[in-house]
């Protein structure tokens, strides 16, 4: 993962870009990433291009080819590894986010719910929901855990992502769902907490799933 900093890097920047681009599947199957072409569009040597591929080339999302890379394409197996892999840390975040979880961290997990109630864009109503599951990783205070899930998390996503137009599961639906995963936190029950976080991501990996198979 490329180190975070005041100042980004170009280096840095041209890896959350690409990564961002990546997951939210605006490359598709096949796209050649050439570093020439992308030092090109973001004014910037190759040097810097190269050095964010091969990290995404390590992170799982990248292939490298003879003109660059291309993104990774999983088969249907290797994607249902990467999403029990996930439900397993993502699960055990939960728990400990349940155990672990401080005064600040809950009220953060609950503005965020709240905001992702009051929106009506789906784009930005995703949004939130992401950036939920970044504080419950957060409030477990592991961040090893919070490291494996930032790659399985992007992994899933390039895996079998949404593409421009796509409306995923019911809005209502997965904000209910991590309703139950919050009140499990606030309650401190992590068992509860752990069984409604794979609840969860059981329905969102069997509707991807059947989504990239379409």
């Amino acid at each position: 993962m490329a180190a975070r900093t005041g100042n980004p890097s170009a280096r840095d920047t041209v890896y959350e870009t690409v990564r961002h681009r990546l997951t939210a599947g605006e490359y598709g199957p096949g796209t050649a990433l050439v570093p020439a072409t992308l030092s090109a569009e973001f004014r910037v040597s190759r040097t810097p291009v190269r050095e964010a591929l091969g990290l995404l080339e390590r992170e799982g999302l990248l292939v490298g080819t003879a003109r660059g890379f291309v993104p990774r394409i999983r088969t249907e197996e290797e994607a249902l590894e990467i999403f029990e892999a996930r439900a397993i840390l993502e699960s055990g975040a939960a728990a400990a986010a349940a155990e672990r979880r401080t005064h600040a961290d809950l009220l953060r997990l609950q503005e965020i719910s709240e905001r992702a109630r009051e929106q009506t864009d789906p784009a930005e109503v995703r949004r939130y929901l992401n950036a939920w599951h970044d504080a419950v990783r957060r409030a477990a205070h592991n961040d090893t855990l919070g490291a494996l899930l930032h790659t399985l998390e992007a992994q899933a996503k390039l895996a079998a992502p949404w593409r421009s137009g796509d409306h995923g599961r019911p809005l209502a639906e997965r904000r209910d769902e991590h309703d139950a995963v919050l009140a499990a936190i606030t309650d401190r029950d992590a068992d509860r907490a752990r069984r409604a976080m794979l609840e969860h991501l059981a329905r969102d990996r069997d509707f991807r799933i059947r989504h990239a198979a379409r």
